[in-house]
């Protein structure tokens, strides 16, 4: 759910559509509860894979690469 979330919100700051998507990488090193107020991070590692990880506070809940369907051109 983390996952999908975080995707729908940078498509949403990016203004195209990311999915569907190829998770290459996902990790997972805490809990996000509801309530949390998730800090996320992303940049391009090529024409079309996303590098993102989200935090709560100073605590990391998910590191992430993602091959995707569109074609992100800013960051």
């Amino acid at each position: 759910m983390l996952l999908s979330e975080t995707l729908r919100a940078i498509e949403n700051r990016i203004g195209i559509p990311l999915t569907p998507c190829e998770i290459r990488s996902a990790k997972f090193f805490n809990p996000a509860r509801p309530g949390d107020s998730v800090q996320i991070e992303f940049s391009y590692t090529g024409a079309d894979q996303v590098e993102l990880s989200c935090k709560v506070g100073e605590r990391p809940v998910l590191t992430s690469v993602v091959k995707c369907a569109g074609k992100p051109t800013a960051g």
